[in-house]
Parts: structure tokens; C-alpha cells; sequence
């Protein structure tokens, strides 16, 4: 563990870099004195120095590779985004770990309170860092930029909006798993300057732009000429297409869900935006050395409501990431959209080996092995098996990524040709051997496992069962004609794995309370669905205490289905909820078990 964060101003950039000496590892040459940043990272969120966050995460790795990295974060006043000046390269603006609509309202859209990043944050960023630091390079990133790259259905607004490129008029997106693409970006760019004398930020973005050779950078999304279209790049039906017909939207839904590691290129106006395909899957070697990066894992003491967000991330310092990525392809979740769908893990030995340093560092107890998806850890497609060579700019050396060559439906749980692995099961013996070696120590599992997945690793099962106090596991509903459009496994497959969690909490002499998550006014959801979870939950003595209601998410298939009321992937009509009336009742049916009704058997909206 380090004890120094990453500068969040001129001042402190001086006294770090003074202190620190930077090294460019790609070229071996020592830096000299500091001047100003190479990049700066403006974003939404506090600036909690844990691999946890994104922007610190890809800070550290710009650091560790001799870039100078300034950090703002959740600036308010034009002070506060100028304090750590003009980058020699360009900002990386992100508004955090959640789409900043999101962070800003309800399910019901009642707005939050004390929440800092503003509505529409890619936006209101970007465009005060022009407004303040004329002729600046500008780069967009992260989860709200990743699942508003393509025209998308707004829920504040209930109407489709452009692209995210298209409002904030950022020079380019990144989108996804960044780290390949940031490095490259800057590699060129300092090229550049090399073969033109001339400091990247004193050019036109147009001019910096002919010298990069973006075409060939994967996860990176910017504008192009007519005559820059390449006939072999998919075309997206257009924005004002989109807004015409609802059925346009679908294709595009269907497009970019069914053709995920495609390059696509979306007209809008008068305008192009081409996205270059997503990054390829990080190799372990690579993930290694990222989230072995010196980390304080602390919440920077500057950082405004400093009390309340400590308490968020309190049990998370001690949180240990083991990958990225989820393939359980529901239909409602952007984890595919922004972590990739194939999971990418770090070896045994590195997991291990951050362990037994907070071990060795006083800590008494790991919070988590940290997945979207417990048991995918080691998991793989055996569709990709194109091998391609490629230069790691993480590591500085040559990797073997995977294409896929065959066409799929992209349903991937059940799939043949998806490989399940017990990977895991070495990882937690390993630990299980530090905490004898480190007496007093103890290790908790919160991260959810996928219930339909598990019963095809009942050995994993019951190491993870050794390793939780509850179970998080989330079927979110019982009725199958709602779990088909959530692409959820059926109600047999949770009848299932009740009976195999009964039997291990038999076999190992315990009674570990399972904690299921349920989502409530979901497209093909009625109120009838709602009454047959409620019995089924019953009848099974199953707690409910965290049930969500259906928000319709930029980029997926279920917010397709929430705006045309079609489902875009097999085209059935779709029932679909959108009155806030019917939506908390739907919750208020699992939850409470009571719906207020009148005479003539309406149900009353008590709260109304």
C-alpha cells in the first residue's frame, strides 16, 4: 500500500514530481522539471485512490508509465477546474462510476438529494473546460460515455437523444476498457510532437488529429469525412432515422447487442461518428500489473462530503478486484457495455499476493473477492479462437488476444460452446492457507454468483458457501414470461438451486441466509407476474429486502423494449409499465405483500 496520492493541483503536482523523478518507461528517458500535466482528469466522483474507481485506476497507470497526472474531482467552480491548469496533451473527462442521470434521480425520477455531479456531467464538463482553456483537447470516458456512445433512449426525458459525442462535442470517446487505448493515444501523441517541435496543446485538434492514425486504435470513437467511410464498417441506421421510427431504433439495438466486437459507424445531421471496435479482452499478465499498481486504497482527504462518502467506501478498501467482464447477457445490464463481455482475471498468484500484503499490513479481514460475477472467474468463450499478436502498451510487450470468427446469438449461459471453470477453488484454498498463516485473519465473499451457472459447479459451490455469511444471488423474478425478457434462466433453474443451497447449508452444518435481488415493473412484467413472485417467495420462506424498479438504462436491449414496446431481438410486442402508479405498486406487491384498493377493486396509490 502507498501513503501518496496522485496530485489534484499545480502546487501539488511541483512537490510530487519534484519528489518522485519520472521515468518514460516506453524510451527510457528521465523527465524533466514539471511544467504542467500531460493529462487531467476531471470527474464526478471523489477521487478514492482504489482500483475500485476507473479514473484512478487508469491514472495510476499513466503515472507508473511516466505520463504526469492531475486529478479534479467533483469541481463546481471555475477555480476548481482550473486548478490544475492546461494539460501538455489533453483532459480525460468521465462523471464517475454511474451515469450521472442516474446519480441525479429515482426509478420514479424524484431527484436526488446531496448528489454532486451535475445532470448531463459529460456535458457540463466538457464544455466548461472549453469554455475555460480555449483550442483544449478533450476525451470522454468511462460508464456514461461507454453506454451513450450510439443514439440512445433518454428516461429523463423519454425521448432517444444522439450519441454522447454529438452533445458534449468532445474531440474523442473512449469507451469500455480504456487502459490499451489511453497509452497508445498518448504514445502518439508525444511522437508527434517529436517529428514537429511543437507541444500537441499549441496545435489545432484537426491538424494533431491527421497524425494519429485513429483508425487503428480499438475502443476509441470520433467524427469522419464521407470520404474516410470504409465500405467493410457496419452503418447504424441515423439518429434522425432513429427518432422517426421506433423500428430503426430496434436495428440499432439489435446491431451493436448481436455484433459486439464491431467497429460501427453512426451518421447524425450532417456528421459522422465512426466507433472502432472494443478492445480486446486484457490478458492476466496485464491485469496483473495494473491492479498491482501502488494504491493508497484511501478516499483523498480533500474530498468534499468527506464523512459520508468514508462511510460508503469504508468496507471496500479492503476489497480485492480478481477480474472484469460478465457474459450472463441479461438484457437490462450495461456491465457487458463497459467491462466486456468475456471476463478478464488476474492470476492466482497476483490475488494472493495482494492479500497477504494487507495481511502483512495490518488488516484483519478481505471484504470481498471483487467480480460482477463470482463463479465466471476463469471462464471463457471457445468461439474465440483466432489468435492475433498485438503490442501490450500496459506491460511493453507483445500478447496473443483471441478473435471470433463464427457469427452467434450472443445466449451465451447454456451455451456448448461456453467453457465453465473451477479456477476459483485454488484461489480461495490459497487463502484459506494465509489465514492460518496470519492468525486472527478472515476473508468474506459479498460479490453474487450467478444461481443457474453454480449448478453446473456444485464442488465451486461449496467453497463459496465456506466463505459467506449470505448468499447474494439475483433471479430477479420467478414468472417465466418475464424472465424471458429479462434473458434470465426460468423458474426451474431457481426451483433448483434452492434445493442444492438447502443441501450445502445441510452438509456444512449451517443456516446462511440467502439475499436475492428482484426487479419489479420490468418490460413483460404485470401485476399478476408480481403477485406470483410474492407467493413463490412465500411459499419458499425467502426474505425479500432488496427489490429495484426497473429504470431504463442507455444501450440495452430492455430500454429498447421500454421505448417501442418491442422486443428487438426476437420482435414479440411487450407489455411494459410506465406509469409511476404501476410501477410502485409492482414493488409495493413484493415488498409489503399489500396493495391498497377501493371499492370497485382499483388499487389506491396511498402515497398520492
Amino acid at each position: 500500500m502507498n501513503n501518496s496520492f496522485l496530485p489534484t493541483s499545480l502546487e501539488e503536482g511541483r512537490e510530487y514530481y519534484a519528489n518522485k523523478g519520472t521515468v518514460d518507461w516506453a524510451n527510457g528517458n528521465e523527465s524533466g522539471s514539471f511544467e504542467q500535466f500531460d493529462v487531467v482528469f476531471i470527474t464526478g466522483d471523489p477521487y478514492y485512490d482504489h482500483p475500485l474507481s476507473g479514473m484512478s485506476m487508469i491514472a495510476r497507470l499513466l503515472d507508473a508509465k511516466g505520463y504526469r497526472v492531475g486529478i479534479v474531482a467533483q469541481p463546481q467552480t471555475d477555480v476548481e477546474f482550473m486548478k490544475c491548469g492546461k494539460p501538455r496533451y489533453f483532459f480525460c473527462i468521465t462523471s464517475g462510476l454511474l451515469d450521472s442521470m442516474l446519480a441525479n434521480y429515482t426509478p420514479m425520477l424524484r431527484q436526488r438529494e446531496n448528489v454532486l455531479v451535475p445532470q448531463r456531467g459529460l456535458m457540463v464538463y466538457t464544455q466548461k473546460v472549453k469554455e475555460l482553456y480555449k483550442g483544449c483537447i478533450t476525451v470522454i470516458g468511462g460508464v456514461e460515455a461507454t453506454i451513450r456512445r450510439f443514439t440512445h433512449f433518454d428516461y429523463k426525458e423519454n425521448k432517444l437523444r444522439r450519441g454522447i459525442l454529438n452533445d458534449t462535442k468532445a474531440e474523442m470517446l473512449l469507451f469500455g476498457n480504456a487502459e490499451r487505448a489511453i497509452l497508445t493515444l498518448l504514445s502518439r501523441m508525444k511522437e508527434l510532437e517529436k517529428e514537429r517541435g511543437k507541444n500537441i496543446c499549441e496545435e489545432r485538434w484537426e491538424v494533431v488529429k491527421e497524425g494519429l492514425d485513429l483508425f487503428s486504435i480499438d475502443g476509441v470513437g470520433f467524427r469522419i469525412k464521407k470520404e474516410q467511410i470504409n465500405p467493410r464498417v457496419k452503418e447504424l441506421p441515423s439518429y434522425e432515422v432513429c427518432v422517426a421510427d421506433g423500428q430503426e431504433f430496434n436495428t440499432l439495438t439489435r446491431m451493436t447487442y448481436l455484433l459486439p466486437d464491431n467497429a460501427f459507424i453512426e451518421p447524425c445531421g450532417m456528421g459522422l461518428i465512426l466507433q472502432n471496435r472494443p478492445a480486446h479482452v486484457l490478458r492476466e499478465q496485464e491485469m496483473d500489473f495494473i491492479y498491482e499498481l501502488p494504491y493508497t486504497r484511501q478516499l483523498h482527504p480533500a474530498s468534499k462530503n468527506y464523512e459520508f462518502n468514508l462511510s460508503m467506501v469504508e468496507k471496500l478498501e479492503t476489497s480485492v478486484i480478481i477480474g472484469r467482464g460478465c457474459w450472463g447477457s441479461c438484457w437490462f445490464c450495461v456491465i457487458p457495455l463497459v467491462q466486456g463481455k468475456e471476463v478478464a482475471t488476474r492470476s492466482k498468484e497476483s490475488i494472493v499476493k495482494e492479500i497477504e500484503t494487507l495481511y502483512k499490513n495490518g488488516v484483519r479481514k478481505i471484504n470481498d473477492l471483487t467480480l460482477p460475477t463470482l463463479n465466471m472467474y476463469g471462464s471463457r468463450c471457445s468461439l474465440y479462437d483466432e489468435a492475433q499478436e498485438i503490442d501490450s502498451p500496459i506491460i511493453a510487450q507483445r500478447v496473443m488476444v483471441y478473435n471470433k470468427t463464427k457469427y452467434c446469438n450472443q445466449q451465451c449461459v447454456g451455451c456448448p460452446k461456453r467453457v465453465i471453470s473451477d479456477d476459483l477453488i485454488p484461489v480461495l484454498d490459497a487463502v484459506r492457507e494465509l489465514n492460518r498463516k496470519y492468525s486472527g485473519t478472515s476473508m468474506e465473499l459479498r460479490s453474487a454468483i450467478r444461481h443457474d451457472i453454480i449448478l453446473e459447479q456444485k464442488q465451486l459451490f461449496r467453497e463459496i458457501m465456506k466463505f459467506v455469511s449470505r448468499l447474494k444471488i439475483a433471479p430477479e423474478h420467478i414468472s417465466d414470461t418475464v424472465l424471458k425478457q429479462m434473458n434470465k434462466a426460468n423458474r426451474g433453474a431457481f426451483e433448483e438451486f434452492l434445493k442444492e443451497y438447502a443441501l450445502v447449508n445441510k452438509e456444512q452444518g449451517t443456516k446462511k441466509n440467502l439475499v436475492p435481488y428482484f426487479v419489479a415493473a420490468h418490460p413483460g412484467s404485470t401485476m399478476n407476474d408480481m403477485e406470483l413472485l410474492r407467493q413463490f417467495c412465500e411459499e419458499k420462506d425467502i426474505f425479500v429486502n432488496l427489490t429495484q424498479v426497473f429504470t431504463p438504462t442507455p444501450g440495452t436491449v430492455s430500454t429498447a423494449m421500454y421505448y417501442t414496446g418491442e422486443n428487438p431481438l426476437t420482435k414479440e410486442k411487450v407489455y411494459v409499465p410506465r406509469g409511476f402508479r404501476e410501477k410502485k405498486d409492482q414493488k409495493n406487491v413484493l415488498v409489503s405483500g399489500y396493495v391498497a384498493r377501493d371499492y370497485e377493486g382499483n388499487i389506491v396509490d396511498e402515497n398520492a
